[in-house]
């Protein structure tokens, strides 16, 4: 009769230590079978929060990586409607969010004890990585031509009100001037309203198989966590992804650590931007230069916000 094959575990533990400014414990996690990794800070309190972060970075003003974002809550291969994913947190006293940053997308879970966010960890997971990204979605959501003949979409919306503010036009132009073509930090991730208009479904989808792989996804948890649940729970849901993703030896160029290097200007430049406003009285000074690396602390303090 042969033995029994006992499974190994999926994920090793990287690392694991004690914080000395703070009642936490750190511990990392990394699969071995998609490389998706995982951080726990283990603290005592009645709330669970999740961070679900993905490197994202694009080089044009489309708009992908936040209308991307938008979709994924329209459902997913498995939940394949709008509202599931919300349903089902409401029901675990769990809360969903989202934002779009211009070197990262990130998700967020917050639940009421671990028992809840255990139950919702793996849909949500889904819908991150394997959402359905159908073209009505795309249309509903992103932009689309309402009945009286005006644009509209969720997305498109919420960057019309921001896109011709006085402040979104000042930084917006810093950013040009500061990096050259090619470079992420250029761009605006949120899409300006002129892309939004003929962007389409299939390059959404493109830049999701590009960036929202398990290699390229950490999983940020605090709070009052079973680690062997989480593992267990995570191993599984691997189990049910595994035919949707690349191999991990599969070629991946990573978000901003293999792009190229900022290259310091060469010269002070000064520019004017015009804004609309019915006040011609006042105006706005932006001052925009290149600081020390961010994960300089010291040097980067005195240009901290007060």
């Amino acid at each position: 009769m042969p033995g029994l094959v006992e499974n190994k575990p999926r994920f090793r533990t990287v690392q694991q230590f004690e914080a000395d400014y703070a009642p936490a414990k750190f511990s990392q996690y990394e699969s071995t079978r998609t490389g998706m990794r995982v951080v726990v800070v283990d603290r005592k309190g009645p709330k669970v929060n999740g961070y679900f972060a993905l490197a994202t970075e694009i080089h044009d003003d489309s708009g992908a990586p936040h209308t991307l974002e938008h979709l994924c809550f329209m459902g997913s291969r498995s939940y394949k409607y709008k509202g599931v994913l919300d349903r089902l947190a409401t029901r675990a006293y769990s809360n969903t969010n989202a934002w779009t940053a211009t070197d990262h997308t990130a998700y967020t879970l917050d639940t009421a004890g671990w028992d809840g966010f255990a139950q919702i960890l793996p849909v949500y997971l889904e819908h991150v990585l394997l959402p359905t990204l159908t073209d009505e979605g795309c249309y509903t959501e992103v932009h689309h031509i309402d009945g009286t003949g005006k644009d509209a979409g969720v997305v498109y919306s919420e960057m019309q009100g921001v896109q011709n503010t006085q402040g979104e036009l000042m930084e917006l132009q810093a950013r040009r001037l500061l990096y050259p073509e090619g470079n992420g930090f250029r761009y605006e991730t949120g899409g300006m309203m002129e892309q939004l208009r003929v962007l389409t479904a299939d390059r959404i989808r493109a830049f999701h198989k590009d960036m929202y792989q398990p290699k390229n996804l950490c999983l940020v948890i605090t709070g009052e966590v079973d680690h062997d649940n989480l593992l267990s729970i995570l191993d599984k849901f691997e189990d049910s992804i595994v035919d949707a993703m690349p191999p991990l030896d599969a070629p991946f160029k990573r978000p901003w650590v293999d792009s190229g290097p900022t290259l310091p200007l060469s010269k002070t430049i000064i520019d004017t931007v015009e804004f609309p406003e019915d006040d011609e009285s006042t105006g706005e000074i932006l001052i925009g230069f290149f600081g020390p690396k961010c994960n300089d602390i010291l040097n980067g303090q005195p240009f901290a916000r007060p």
